[in-house]
């Protein structure tokens, strides 16, 4: 027994020892990246947007970064030499320093994420120099050339909103590969108000990242903006406008994501759409933590996040459902229109299926009053069976789209984090609320007259403890610890990388007020939110 329990207590120490050999790899990665980062930041003079001083200080905060990791590293020396006391006390003490390598780990690796980070976007910035050249050069040869355009052109670069459109009627797959290139466009919608725009803004350079990476599907990122007017961020984000049926929204209404559909409609009839193969489409709250390297799916497939809240078998929800289905109501997926990875030619028969039967359930006031605001998502629901589309709508932690922090525990083959959901923690045998954030309150609220620039990074977490609970009282877990801290250090690296240019300016203006100015509805947006008030107002004086 005494000699059994030497031999386990010998094998904790190796397996202590190689974590330390382990850490202290990962800390001369992170010095070697930096060193890295520095020489190569220092070679790229070319960089108009891209100061060597502001390279050479964001590597001096990497590098600062080891000397505290190096501290750590000795700290787990000296617990390791404290441990080998006795058996028991050196199992106890071998997890507590195999669970703060795992935390000091994660820390490392957010280090070589933002250099990743930073690297991509010096080669994004290099490249881009030769774009704008080129788009300059185009738009000399395109100005008096049939078309229309938009007038996003008079603050930079801009987008055009093609006249062409694509003959996709009567066509098979094999004539549409033939024209499409493999990989993955990455599609968001918004109507580019203020909440929807920061979002935006870190959603794309999390994706910048993500697709720089070998081996990733993710090649082109796009934004339809379905507003009647341009904003501030069409100069930074790929982005095709479509007018709103809807102006009013670009000042508020009571449900603007059903200009979704519609735009998107109208997108698929651009050229643009058609360039990839596959389409990934996604929320402005979605945070790319991983490439997307598995295997795409097949014509009449696709891949889906399965939400609790759709149940479209649901007793009050069924009879709803067999208004636009007249098949069997469990072949309608529990699912919505984001994330879902599908091909381009199958989104395009699911697309124009999902505006009619948002319309159709837009005017149906039971259906308004059983869906609320996930109608459009049960709308894309229908629309898929409509169109026979089978979604692979695996469980957490085997989805290869998403997860939600804090409510999943790990993120297992995923590569975005959603963080709709907010986060409060609690110590449960106080009831004191110890840490918080939420999207809603972010930047002082979801409404504002002005851009948020510079943008916030999420605070530190606090040292996980087994007394730590969310709001609702439930545990929260070291998996759901690491998860929402993997989600946090992603959003701060693309916060950093925003801030470091222009103080977080939208690209394309000098100051706050500027970017204001563009971000301003137009007068016609402000013209129909009035009349809908009066409208309003007319109504509740006639008691109607």
């Amino acid at each position: 027994m005494q000699g059994g329990a030497r031999r386990g207590r010998g094998g904790g120490g190796g397996g202590i020892r190689k974590l330390l050999g382990i850490l202290l790899l990962a800390v001369a990665l992170g010095i070697t990246a930096g060193l890295l980062f520095v020489l190569r930041s220092a070679s790229s003079s070319s960089f108009s947007e891209y100061s060597h001083p502001e390279v050479l200080k964001q590597a001096g905060q990497v590098l600062k970064e080891v000397p505290q990791l190096q501290r750590q590293v000795e700290d787990l020396r000296s617990e390791v030499q404290r441990a080998s006391s006795s058996s028991k006390a050196a199992a106890q003490e071998s997890r507590k320093v195999e669970e703060h390598w795992q935390l000091v780990l994660t820390t490392v690796q957010s280090r070589l994420d933002r250099v990743d980070a930073s690297l991509a976007k010096l080669e994004w910035n290099s490249s881009r120099q030769d774009d704008l050249m080129a788009e300059v050069s185009r738009l000399a040869k395109e100005l008096h050339a049939p078309g229309r355009r938009d007038s996003s052109l008079r603050g930079g670069p801009g987008k055009w909103v093609e006249e062409k459109t694509v003959n996709t009627e009567g066509e098979g797959p094999e004539e549409w590969v033939k024209r499409a290139k493999p990989g993955v466009l990455v599609l968001v919608t918004s109507n580019g108000n203020r909440y929807m725009n920061w979002q935006t803004r870190v959603c794309y350079q999390s994706y910048m990242v993500q697709a720089s990476k070998p081996g990733s599907h993710l090649k082109a990122f796009m934004r339809v903006l379905h507003r009647s007017s341009p904003d501030e961020l069409m100069s930074e984000v790929p982005t095709t406008r479509i007018p709103s049926p809807h102006p009013d929204c670009d000042v508020w209404c009571d449900y603007p994501v059903a200009d979704r559909g519609p735009a998107l409609h109208a997108w698929l009839k651009t050229k643009q759409a058609w360039e990839y193969q596959h389409v990934l489409i996604i929320e402005t709250d979605h945070i790319f933590v991983a490439p997307l390297t598995f295997q795409l799916p097949e014509l009449g497939h696709g891949v889906a996040f399965p939400f609790g809240y759709i149940i479209p078998s649901w007793p009050t929800v069924q009879p709803i459902m067999k208004r636009y289905w007249d098949g069997d109501v469990k072949d309608i997926p529990n699912t919505g229109n984001a994330p879902v990875l599908l091909q381009v030619h199958d989104f395009n028969r699911v697309v124009p299926l999902w505006a009619q039967v948002t319309e159709q359930i837009d005017k149906d006031e039971e259906a308004v009053k059983v869906l609320g605001w996930v109608r459009e998502m049960y709308a894309f629901s229908i629309a898929s069976a409509q169109a026979s589309i089978k979604y692979s709508l695996d469980a957490v932690p085997n989805n290869q789209l998403m997860v939600q922090p804090p409510a999943d525990d790990a993120l297992g083959q995923a590569i975005i984090c959603h963080y709709t959901w907010g986060t409060i923690l609690k110590d449960k045998n106080t009831d004191k609320e110890i840490w918080r954030w939420d999207k809603r309150e972010y930047a002082n609220g979801q409404y504002g007259e002005k851009p948020v620039a510079p943008l916030m990074e999420i605070p530190p977490l606090p040292e996980w403890s087994e007394t730590l609970v969310t709001q609702d009282g439930a545990p929260f877990s070291q998996g759901k610890y690491r998860l929402l801290d993997l989600m946090r250090l992603h959003f701060n690296s693309a916060v950093q990388s925003l801030n470091c240019l222009q103080r977080g300016l939208p690209r394309g203006f000098d100051s706050l007020d500027a970017a204001a100015a563009a971000a301003k509805p137009s007068a016609l947006a402000y013209k129909a939110r009035q009349k809908i008030e009066k409208e309003q107002r007319l109504k509740k004086m006639h008691g109607q």
